[in-house]
């Protein structure tokens, strides 16, 4: 808008220019022409050869008159010049015009930049309350489902009749000493809520002749290199082709460096559940009761899904007078024990230095905690 107001001022002050100086052309062209005509006259009068009086007068008459109307036009030519100062002047106020044209132009621009910049802000702010409206009405539909969830679970509780209480159990408190001298450990496993009695001494001694068996009978087929010794891998898969089993687990090999050892893998449902273990001369209490509870205690070793059993096992063993401790465990705990006998695998480690200094033997340390 201000350059177009400038254009226009600059266009009017040509025009107005244009004007005045066409004025002033136009009574110059009629001074010469009055003045050509004062010349023809004279000549008219010079070359005639009678002079007429009255004619005489009359062309001095138009020479009076044509004399007044140089002067005026000359006067009226002095009066129209524009002063050289008034238009310095003019051009002064223009360039002042000018700037501050300039300056509402560059204010007018800030103003719609900043305009623009709300209005982009503003544009945000709106998609923001879009996306938030639409979070908070997935939250609310959410909430109001949650809502409607509890109610229906309240109106079920409150249909529900009492169940009626257990009796409360009996746990004493742990009390860790050492077993006494001479008696061995009985090993129970709580697994699956269920209790397997262990009997491990029997699974290591059939485990032990069954691999020097199968060492001496098969040693060609182990043992490519003798530098290399027993193929741990070979002799394990075929002794895990038939796993040593009883009621409760089934025994598989495995090398532990160079020893063979076992892993005990439950039987699934073989356990002794919770009713079988409260029940009188059931499976667990037959065998319970044919351990020597002057030779053995019972070890649990305790599972995070069975803490029930245990408890229910426990009070069996102490309601028959058996020394008892307890050991809680993960969830990925296995059973391992190692094998023992001849058989190892693997190259034979290099025989020691009988120069080296030996050892002192090791102080005997107290003995561990067992029962509680």
């Amino acid at each position: 808008m201000a350059k177009r107001q400038g254009a226009e001022e600059e266009e009017g002050l040509d025009s107005l220019l244009d004007t005045m100086f066409n004025v002033v052309g136009i009574l110059i062209m009629v001074l010469v022409m009055v003045q050509l005509g004062l010349q023809e006259s004279v000549k008219q009068i010079a070359n005639s050869v009678r002079v007429d009086p009255a004619a005489l007068e009359q062309l001095v008459e138009d020479l009076e008159e044509a004399q007044k109307e140089k002067l005026k036009v000359q006067e009226e030519l002095k009066n129209d010049e524009p002063d050289e100062q008034d238009l310095e002047i003019l051009i002064k106020r223009l360039e002042s015009q000018s700037v501050s044209q300039n300056a509402i132009l560059e204010s007018k621009k800030g103003e719609l930049q900043k305009a623009l910049v709300a209005q982009k802000d503003a544009q945000e702010m709106a998609k923001k309350a879009a996306e938030n409206k639409e979070k908070r009405e997935k939250l609310s539909d959410e909430l109001k489902a949650s809502i409607a969830q509890v109610a229906k679970l309240e109106a079920t509780l409150d249909d529900t009749p009492p169940r009626a209480q257990k009796p409360a159990k009996v746990v004493n408190l742990p009390d860790p000493r050492p077993a006494p001298e001479g008696i061995k450990e009985a090993i129970l496993l709580c697994t699956g809520n269920e209790v397997y009695p262990i009997d491990a001494d029997t699974i290591r001694d059939r485990a032990r002749k069954l691999t020097e068996f199968q060492a001496e009978r098969n040693l060609r087929k182990y043992v490519d290199d003798p530098k290399k010794g027993i193929d741990a891998e070979k002799f394990v898969e075929d002794f895990n082709r038939r796993p040593l089993m009883d009621d409760f687990f089934i025994a598989r090999m495995y090398a532990s460096g160079r020893n063979p050892a076992l892993k005990f893998e439950p039987k699934k449902n073989s356990g002794c559940k919770i009713a079988e273990i409260q029940a009188p001369r059931s499976r667990f209490q037959r065998l319970v009761t044919s351990v020597d509870p002057k030779k053995y205690y019972f070890k649990f070793i305790v599972l995070p899904d069975s803490y029930e059993a245990y408890v229910e096992a426990r009070h069996v063993t102490d309601e028959l007078g058996f020394l008892a401790g307890w050991v809680p465990v993960d969830a990925n705990y296995e059973y391992k024990t190692s094998i023992g006998g001849k058989v190892k695998f693997g190259p034979e480690p290099p025989p020691p230095d009988p120069n080296a200094p030996k050892p002192p033997p090791p102080k005997p340390g107290p003995k561990p905690n067992v029962l509680d």
